[in-house]
């Protein structure tokens, strides 16, 4: 009887703790917002075709030694052409230290395109960084929201690399003729690497992010 009881109430420890175990999996909140806040200037941007959003985090101490790592894939007709690393993890452990976040964490990304390329500037966490990529000599291109926040704190995950940004030709559905589409390429859910087999898009360029945890 008393081994029995025993064998009961180990199980029931074990079911007890599987919440506790789930609740360890960290994760941060982020909402991406698009345009300046001035209206003039946006006005500006708009004349130029300058795109840009703002990245925003939730107050949080995240465990560990936590760092940002940045990767740029740049895509033609469903393959990587191009693959950047914005900033080696070996200085990403210094320069995008992400332990205490707050209002004044935030990442941004503006791109002009200039004929056929297009300039990013990143700004992350006070940093600024630039790059030039190749783009197709088309205006239709536009930056979107790759966390697909709808200017709303959403749950993200650490550890895992997720489209941050997408720099990227409309979608022209066939069964829609004349019309273009921007935000269903990123809420659908269909993966970048797909997007040329399901889309039929081009040309596109990727920002992934990846919130890096390490232990003490």
């Amino acid at each position: 009887m008393k081994a029995s009881l025993l064998i009961t109430f180990s199980i029931a420890l074990v079911f007890l703790a599987m919440p506790t175990m789930a609740q360890q999996v960290d994760s941060v909140r982020a909402k991406a917002q698009y345009g300046f806040e001035l209206d003039e200037l946006q006005v500006i941007a708009e004349l130029d075709r300058i795109d840009y959003y703002k990245v925003t985090f939730d107050t949080k101490t995240l465990k560990g030694h936590p760092f940002l790592l940045f990767i740029t894939k740049e895509y033609s007709e469903g393959g990587v052409v191009k693959q950047d690393t914005l900033i080696p993890p070996e200085y990403a452990r210094q320069f995008s230290e992400f332990k205490n976040i707050d209002s004044n964490s935030s990442i941004t990304l503006t791109t002009k395109p200039q004929g056929d390329s297009v300039k990013f500037l990143y700004q992350i966490l006070g940093n600024s960084f630039t790059r030039t990529y190749k783009r197709l000599n088309d205006d239709a291109y536009s930056l979107r929201d790759g966390l697909v926040t709808n200017e709303e704190f959403k749950s993200i995950p650490v550890n895992t690399t997720l489209p941050l940004f997408a720099y990227s030709l409309p979608y022209d559905d066939p069964k829609q003729p004349g019309y273009r589409f921007y935000c269903a390429i990123t809420s659908n859910g269909v993966p970048p690497e797909k997007w040329w087999e399901t889309y039929k898009i081009p040309h596109f360029i990727i920002v992934e992010m990846r919130i890096v945890t390490e232990d003490e």
